[in-house]
């Protein structure tokens, strides 16, 4: 029965080219935006390479220091995250990375050379990041103390610079004029994951001033921290009472954090740590409401669609119940042709997801995800890596939300048409 349903549902297609191309490229163009959307917040919120522990991951971006009428808002400094940070009752893994801007690497045979993103960070970095090793291994403490010029480097930077990632092993790269030892090569992620994205990572104790910290106080610096923990309220109670410490032993000074750490999930939405009253509800039904619109003005538009095109076969349906064909078998057969076409449109919508995707990575996610300047700079290799594309759960999400919107937006149509009383069906 279902068979012989799409063979008419083919047949019907034939025939009625310009309403089929019309709703097969309705549907296309509804199933890629929504895929489009969910990926972009695919790719934010779920574990993907190499951050893989998100839902176990937080993020100190920055504090603030009072002291007199005078105020700093910053990152940490390096003492305050090995004095303080690392030590509080419910951090697991503590690791920082130090702002940096992009770095150039020189190459031996005379080509210009390139951007690139540096990450100065700690051994640390490798374990709250589950970085694929092709050959090598990370850095360890003992390189961060003595301030070894070593660096971890991607596949893609290795075979661009040596020829292939075990080429590379052994070889020296040339970072902003300094020369550092290849000890790791790691497959590249993309600069979407902006805490974990490098193309080149090496020990921050390579920099002279890398304990350096603000004048106002020592307690901040240049650096994000990133933490392990699986108790979020912990950690935050934790800071709450480490700011009550640190005032009380330093008079007319005033720590505070807000409500950091913040999880990578909220860190992820865009809210800066200071936005202490931001609602998560308004966010979700904001994008919700986005994402409902993406999908409710294409069926609206298929359902009038169906509703002209019902008048035009009610002869043909009047017929078909005159020779004893019930209503329900006739909504059955309308509802399997719009599955058919429906199905249809989700693949050409899955390929021009990929073509978009492919062609176009930094533009779709600074539109839809409100990615700052600093986030994508022209160093960074901005794109979608095949586990982000390659998302069967995100891609079932779109289709079985776009096949029930298009299927109750022929219903209704359908429904209405067939209440018609044969004989006024048949003239």
């Amino acid at each position: 029965m279902i068979l012989t349903h799409f063979k008419q549902a083919w047949q019907l297609l034939r025939q009625n080219k310009l309403f089929s191309t019309i709703y097969i490229a309705g549907t296309a163009i509804a199933i890629a935006s929504t895929t489009i959307f969910a990926i972009i917040y695919y790719v934010k919120l779920a574990p993907v390479y190499p951050e893989t522990n998100r839902q176990r991951m937080s993020i100190i971006r920055i504090g603030q220091i009072s002291q007199d009428r005078s105020s700093c808002s910053n990152g940490l400094a390096i003492s305050s995250i090995q004095d303080y940070i690392s030590k509080l009752p419910n951090a697991e893994i503590v690791s920082a990375y130090r702002r940096t801007a992009p770095a150039s690497v020189s190459f031996n045979d005379g080509r210009p050379n390139k951007k690139i993103t540096l990450r100065l960070t700690d051994p640390n970095f490798f374990k709250i990041f589950d970085y694929e090793f092709l050959a090598g291994a990370p850095f360890s403490d003992v390189d961060l103390e003595s301030g070894v010029k070593k660096a971890v480097i991607t596949d893609r930077l290795a075979e661009e610079m040596f020829g292939s990632a075990e080429a590379a092993m052994g070889n020296t790269i040339t970072i902003d004029f300094k020369k550092y030892d290849v000890c790791g090569i790691v497959r590249e992620g993309s600069a979407i994951n902006r805490h974990s994205y490098a193309q080149a990572i090496a020990p921050y104790s390579v920099m002279s001033d890398y304990k350096d910290y603000f004048y106002i106080s020592d307690f901040f610096g240049n650096y994000i921290t990133l933490i392990l923990s699986d108790n979020l309220e912990g950690l935050r109670t934790d800071l709450r009472e480490l700011s009550r410490r640190y005032n009380s032993s330093h008079d007319g000074t005033t720590l505070e954090f807000w409500n950091q750490p913040q999880s990578a999930a909220i860190d992820a939405l865009g809210v800066w740590p200071s936005e202490t009253d931001f609602d998560l509800g308004k966010i979700i039904r904001f994008n919700c409401l986005v994402l409902l619109t993406l999908l409710l003005v294409p069926a609206l538009n298929l359902s009038g669609m169906i509703a002209g095109r019902m008048d035009s076969r009610s002869s043909e349906l009047g017929v078909r119940k005159s020779f004893g064909a019930t209503s329900n078998k006739l909504l059955s057969q309308v509802l399997w042709e719009n599955l058919f076409l429906t199905v249809i449109g989700g693949i050409f919508g899955l390929i021009i997801t990929w073509i978009v995707l492919s062609t176009d990575a930094a533009f779709v996610f600074a539109t839809i995800g409100e990615t700052s300047p600093w986030d994508l700079d022209s160093s960074m290799s901005v794109r979608f890596t095949p586990d982000m594309m390659f998302a069967p759960a995100v891609f079932i999400f779109a289709f079985v939300i776009c096949v029930v919107l298009n299927l109750l937006s022929a219903i209704l149509p359908a429904w209405l048409s067939l209440r018609r009383p044969i004989v006024n069906s048949l003239k």
